[in-house]
């Protein structure tokens, strides 16, 4: 996932009261009566402003043969049905490997929502980690990310790649009833999930190249290294992840990034 009151017409107020005071002196008066409670207007309630939705779902183009006509089940009861699906468009690849799937499109919403920020517990996030333990070079007292770690990320790399991408949006505009439920549970009140995905891609599209090797430092108490550089660590779940995998792989996942916003987005970034 606002932001007014104008000055009243003194000069009349003060005229007015002047004139009161001269009649009160030179006229004879009655007792007054007792002053009478000015009427209290009654608040105007606002109507709540919706959003303009940016990226219609209806308007993303989708494959006729990939919209079953079987109705979706409950969101609470989606798992089967979506593991499934997904499942389909591996072609015979390990879903498992990748992904958790106890509340899948449930985690899946959490987990997009939450790459441009710079945090997300462990619990909510749909992803497996990666296989391997985090590969690094010593020179001297400085420590840096080795490049071999990056072959870590090889299969992961090519199997989103490979990915048809007409395929996923039409999947993905089929249980979009569901991610967009499960969105509203966690995301900004009045905006649509469509809208949201196409800005986590936005953001993930401008992630920025270090470029050279990557200075790292180990996290005091905890079983972990940082980026040394403190931009490179103070950035999202998303950016770090396109730097922890290698700037090759992470050209090829923008490439297919910025393919799917083309489609769900029906225009391509930076229009």
């Amino acid at each position: 996932m606002s932001t007014r009151f104008k000055a009243g017409p003194w000069l009349a107020v003060a005229f007015l009261v002047a004139c009161g005071v001269v009649a009160w002196k030179f006229y004879p008066r009655e007792e007054p009566a007792p002053p009478q409670p000015a009427p209290v207007a009654a608040p105007v309630a606002e109507a709540p402003v919706e959003p303009a939705v940016l990226h219609p779902i209806e308007d993303v183009p989708v494959l006729p043969e990939e919209t079953p006509a079987e109705p979706l089940p409950a969101l609470a009861d989606s798992d089967a049905v979506a593991w499934a699906a997904l499942a389909g468009l591996l072609e015979g690849g390990d879903l498992a490997a990748w992904l958790v799937p106890e509340y899948l499109v449930q985690r899946l919403v959490t987990t997009i929502d939450n790459l441009p920020r710079r945090d997300i517990t462990r619990q909510a996030y749909a992803a497996r980690p990666v296989g391997g333990e985090l590969k690094r070079v010593e020179s001297g007292e400085e420590h840096y990310l080795d490049r071999a770690n990056f072959a870590r990320y090889d299969a992961a790399v090519a199997v989103f790649e490979g990915l048809d991408s007409r395929r996923l949006v039409s999947t993905y505009v089929r249980f979009y009833p569901l991610l967009d439920q499960a969105y509203r549970e966690v995301g900004v009140p009045g905006k649509t999930f469509n809208d949201r995905l196409v800005e986590v891609i936005d953001h993930l599209l401008a992630a920025p190249e270090p470029g050279g090797n990557l200075a790292l430092v180990p996290v005091q108490g905890r079983p972990r290294w940082a980026f040394a550089d403190p931009r490179l660590e103070q950035g999202s779940i998303g950016h770090k992840a396109l730097w922890r995998m290698g700037p090759d792989h992470a050209v090829r996942v923008k490439a297919k990034l910025a393919q799917l916003r083309e489609l769900l987005a029906a225009q391509p970034p930076g229009r």
